[in-house]
C-alpha cells in the first residue's frame, strides 16, 4: 500500500527538470545586460576562417562576424586536449589550477564557471551539444550531467555513438535516421576516417546543435521577455571522423588547397623520442592527404552554415544589436602540416592556435589584431564587458582594451601531462619530462620546421626561453585558496 501511495505521489509531482535553479529576485532586464552566444568548434584552427587569410575555405558566416567585429589572429590554447581547454575557457584558469590537465578527468564542482557568474547575475543559461566536463568512457550518457551553472542542458559530447540527447533525438526520427547518423565509438575508429554523411543535412550533429541553440534562444525570448540569456553552442565539428554532407563537400571539388607545411629533413632536427613518434606518419600519400583535407574543410563549411543559422535566428528575433557572439575552439588540428593530423602535446601552431572572434555591443567593427591572447581570456573579457566583478582565482586578462589596440600577452603558456610550452611572437619552446627540448625561431622559421634547441648559434635564445618559462611557471601559480591570515 505504501508503495502504491508513493507511486501515485511521484506521478502527481514529477521530478524537477535537470539543473533546476531558482534565480534571485529583481532580475536585470535585457537593457542592462547583453545576451551572449558562445560558439565553440573542435579541431578548428585559426586559419579555418577564410577572413583570417585562407581563401581556400568557404566560411561566409564566420567571415561576416569578422567583418562586423574583432578577430584575434594569434589566440592560443593553454592545454593540449579538449577537456583542459574547455575548462580554461569557462573558468579563466590554467589547467594546473582547475586540475583538468588531460582528458578523462571530471571538472571539480567547486570551480566557478562563466555560467555560474552569469546565472547569478540573472542570465538564463543553456548548454547545447559538447561540453566535455565529464569523461565519455564507461558512463551512461542517458544519466543526468552535473549542471555546472546551466539551467538547461542538451548534451552530446560525440556525434552519434551514444544514447545521449542527440542519439535519443535521432531515435525519435526513426531507426533509419538513427543508423544513418551513427559513428563508431571513440577508440574504435580508423585514425583517418572520411566519408560522406549518409543522412539528410538537417540530421547531422552540427545541425542538431544549431537547432537546439535556436530553440533555446526563441523559447527564452518568448517565455522570459526582457531577461538576458547565455547559451553555449558546443559543436563537435570539424573533429574527425570526417563525415560532412555532400552539400558541404561540393564547393571543394577541384578547389585549390593551401600547401601543407613540412620538410623532408625536419625529423633530423628533432630529439630521438619525439621524432620516433612522428616517423610512422610520414608515408601517407598526397592523394590521401588531399581527400582527407577536402573532407575536413567540408566539415568546417558545414559548421559555418550552422553558425549562420544561429546568427540569423537572433537577427530575426530582433536581438542582433544586443547580443555578443564569441566564436572559438578548444584546439586546432595539424591537418597535414609536418605530415601529421589531429592534436597532441607537440607544440605546433596547427593544434595550438585557434580562432577567436567577438561581435556585438561594445565590440569594435572590422578590427583584426595579431596580439597574443589565450583561451582563458574569454571569460574575464565577457565579465568585464557586462560590468561584473571578476571571480577570485581568475588568471585571464580582459581583452576589451586589446580590441582597440592595446598590447596583449607577452607570452602564451601551455601545459600537458608530460610537457610545458612557452610561445612568444619570436619563438616556440617546449620541454618534456624526459628532458627533450624543442626550440623554433619563428622569425626565421614561421612554420616550425627546424628545431634549433641543439644549435650553438641559438643558445642565447634557448637560455632566454628557458628562463621565461621558469618565470611564467612561478607567475601562474594557483591563487586559490586565498590567504586569509598572515600565518
Amino acid at each position: 500500500m505504501k508503495r502504491l501511495v508513493f507511486l501515485l505521489l511521484a506521478a502527481a509531482f514529477p521530478a524537477l527538470p535537470q539543473a533546476e535553479y531558482f534565480p534571485p529576485e529583481n532580475l536585470p532586464s535585457v537593457d542592462d545586460f547583453p545576451n551572449i552566444v558562445l560558439i565553440t568548434g573542435d579541431h578548428l584552427r585559426w586559419d579555418h576562417v577564410a577572413a583570417n587569410g585562407n581563401p581556400a575555405l568557404v566560411t561566409p558566416h564566420m567571415d561576416r562576424l569578422v567583418r562586423e567585429g574583432v578577430t584575434f589572429r594569434s589566440a592560443f590554447t593553454v592545454g593540449v586536449a579538449c577537456t583542459p581547454n574547455r575548462a580554461s575557457l569557462m573558468t579563466g584558469r590554467y589547467p594546473h589550477a582547475h586540475g583538468l590537465i588531460s582528458n578523462g578527468i571530471m571538472m571539480p564542482e567547486d570551480e566557478v564557471t562563466l555560467t555560474h557568474v552569469l546565472r547569478d547575475a540573472g542570465y538564463y543559461t543553456g548548454q547545447m551539444g559538447k561540453l566535455h566536463f565529464m569523461p565519455h568512457k564507461d558512463r551512461d550518457h542517458r544519466e543526468p550531467y552535473k549542471p555546472y551553472g546551466f539551467h538547461q542542458m542538451r548534451l552530446s559530447d560525440e556525434p552519434g555513438p551514444y544514447d545521449d540527447a542527440f542519439g535519443r533525438w535521432l531515435w525519435a526520427q526513426g531507426e533509419e535516421v538513427r543508423e544513418n547518423a551513427r559513428v563508431a565509438m571513440p577508440g574504435e575508429r580508423g585514425r583517418r576516417d572520411y566519408y560522406v554523411f549518409k543522412g539528410t543535412d538537417d540530421t547531422t550533429h552540427a545541425s542538431w546543435v544549431a537547432t537546439e541553440t535556436i530553440t533555446f534562444i526563441r523559447n527564452t525570448m518568448e517565455r522570459q521577455p526582457g531577461r538576458p540569456f547565455f547559451v553555449h553552442a558546443g559543436f563537435y565539428a570539424p573533429h574527425p571522423p570526417l563525415n560532412p554532407p555532400q552539400s558541404a563537400l561540393d564547393p571543394y571539388k577541384g578547389r585549390e588547397l593551401p600547401p601543407m607545411h613540412w620538410s623532408e629533413d625536419e625529423l633530423d632536427y628533432l630529439p630521438p623520442e619525439f621524432a620516433q613518434g612522428m616517423q610512422s606518419l610520414l608515408s601517407r600519400g598526397d592523394d590521401v592527404w588531399d581527400a582527407y583535407r577536402r573532407h575536413f574543410y567540408a566539415m568546417v563549411t558545414h559548421l559555418d552554415h550552422n553558425i549562420g543559422r544561429i546568427v540569423q535566428a537572433v537577427e530575426e528575433a530582433g536581438a542582433l544589436d544586443r547580443t555578443i557572439f564569441v566564436v572559438t575552439s578548444d584546439h586546432g588540428d595539424y591537418l597535414g602540416d609536418h605530415r601529421i593530423a589531429g592534436k597532441s602535446d607537440r607544440p605546433y601552431d596547427g593544434a595550438m592556435r585557434i580562432p577567436l572572434i567577438f561581435r556585438g555591443p561594445g565590440v569594435p567593427e572590422g578590427e583584426a589584431t595579431d596580439e597574443l591572447v589565450e583561451i582563458l581570456d574569454v571569460m574575464p573579457t565577457l565579465v568585464d564587458m557586462i560590468g561584473l566583478e571578476q571571480t577570485a582565482g581568475n588568471q585571464g586578462i580582459s581583452l576589451a582594451d586589446v580590441m582597440t589596440g592595446a598590447p596583449g600577452r607577452n607570452a602564451i603558456y601551455m601545459q600537458g601531462v608530460r610537457n610545458k610550452i612557452l610561445r612568444t611572437k619570436r619563438a616556440t619552446y617546449a620541454v618534456y619530462a624526459n628532458g627533450e627540448e624543442l626550440l623554433f625561431n619563428l622569425d626565421e622559421d614561421p612554420h616550425q620546421l627546424r628545431n634549433v634547441a641543439r644549435a650553438p648559434e641559438a643558445r642565447p635564445l634557448l637560455d632566454e626561453m628557458r628562463k621565461r618559462l621558469l618565470l611564467k611557471t612561478i607567475e601562474t601559480q594557483d591563487p586559490l585558496p586565498p590567504k586569509i591570515r598572515p600565518y
